[in-house]
């Protein structure tokens, strides 16, 4: 979801400026474009090659597919990891969706969120590393690529945890080996039920606040993005709507009560069961505007401020009555300099919770800057005129 980080939808949990085609044996070890990804640390251009001619077939892994992959730095101590993994135990992989994953620490001062030199198990959609998910996108059973990984020129300042910026170092980038043994079916995101992209939304928003709470807002703001993908293709199918549409489809008029025979009333009872994991019309307002204003905290705190405020916008859009996402799109326009709109968000926010400190705080830190900033201009104009 990188693209709501940095571009202006969340439409992808990666943004793959383009793709190289597959046509041809000439063009089949040629690197493709880059794409940039996200790690603990900040965005990163990530460009891959096939490390030997492609397989055949059409299975690759979707989202939800658990993955058996082992990912080593190339040239790194290769003779030694072929070695150890001869007798190293690899993780079973099975159909059943409940397969435990590697657990892997995320961690700012690791370049990939897995382990090096070992089979591990990893579930596409997770978020575990986006990095290297973005590779496995595409690839089939039984094959190995190669990708490079360097400091995105376009985001030479970071922000970290503490708000302070620093400067990425310039590298050639590090290039790793991925190899994919086999994965479990999965689902593009069109194919899943209401109820699934229910279950994946809210295990996301739940991804994102673990995240935020260690300090890995990069990561945060990905799964929020991730979440926010998939709850924008939930319009239309919240719980009222379904069981609407459901009376559309056997006949009957959705607006009014039927007299329920036995069979109508036990099918009746085993739609309120498959419903009930479908949101209704406020649960999915409701999420949809914490998705946003989470994110537009984690965009203030990675100092994309015009991100912060259009996520906060839309987050007070979806609920007027939400304090948080006032008081998130009041400091967005106060570091923008828009201080007649911070003004109104900061005043929006004492309506609606009158003892908010934090709130009239905010509001003399803008006549503050407003003061100063006419003070500023009164000596430029009189300079001029002088």
């Amino acid at each position: 979801m990188i693209e709501n980080l940095h571009g202006s939808s969340p439409v992808s949990s990666c943004i793959k400026l383009s793709m190289a085609t597959e046509a041809g044996k000439e063009s089949e070890f040629t690197p493709e474009a880059p794409w940039i990804s996200v790690n603990p640390a900040g965005l990163w251009e990530v460009q891959r090659r096939w490390a030997e001619e492609r397989k055949k077939g059409d299975d690759t892994p979707l989202m939800g597919s658990v993955c058996k992959i082992r990912v080593s730095l190339k040239n790194h101590t290769e003779q030694n990891t072929q070695t150890q993994n001869l007798n190293e135990p690899e993780p079973a992989v099975s159909d059943d969706s409940d397969i435990p994953v590697t657990q892997h620490p995320r961690s700012q001062d690791s370049l990939l969120q897995v382990p090096l030199d070992r089979w591990i198990l990893l579930r596409m959609g997770e978020g575990q590393c986006d990095l290297v998910e973005s590779c496995l996108e595409g690839m089939r059973a039984g094959e190995s690529c190669e990708f490079t990984v360097r400091a995105y020129r376009g985001d030479s300042k970071l922000v970290s945890s503490d708000g302070t910026q620093s400067e990425k170092t310039e590298e050639e980038g590090q290039c790793f080996s991925l190899h994919l043994l086999s994965f479990t079916p999965g689902q593009e995101s069109w194919q899943m039920t209401p109820a699934e992209k229910w279950a994946w939304v809210q295990s996301h928003k739940q991804r994102g606040s673990q995240r935020f709470g260690k300090g890995d807002i990069w990561g945060a703001a990905q799964s929020y993005c991730c979440a926010v993908k998939l709850i924008i293709t939930l319009k239309g199918h919240t719980r009222e709507k379904e069981e609407d549409q459901k009376k559309v489809d056997r006949g009957e008029d959705p607006d009014k009560e039927s007299d329920l025979t036995t069979q109508d009333s036990k099918r009746q009872e085993d739609g309120e069961k498959e419903a009930k994991a479908i949101p209704t019309e406020v649960e999915y307002r409701t999420m949809k505007t914490e998705l946003h204003s989470n994110l537009s905290l984690c965009q203030l705190k990675l100092g994309q401020l015009a991100k912060a405020r259009a996520s906060s916008t839309k987050a007070t859009a979806l609920d007027p009555m939400s304090i948080k996402a006032w008081y998130r799109l009041g400091q967005a326009c106060l570091q923008l300099g828009d201080f007649g709109e911070a003004r109104q968000a900061f005043s929006k926010v004492l309506q609606l919770q009158p003892d908010s400190a934090s709130a009239r705080t905010a509001l003399k830190q803008v006549d503050a800057k407003a003061k100063e900033l006419d003070s500023k201009l009164g000596q430029r104009l009189s300079k001029m005129f002088s």
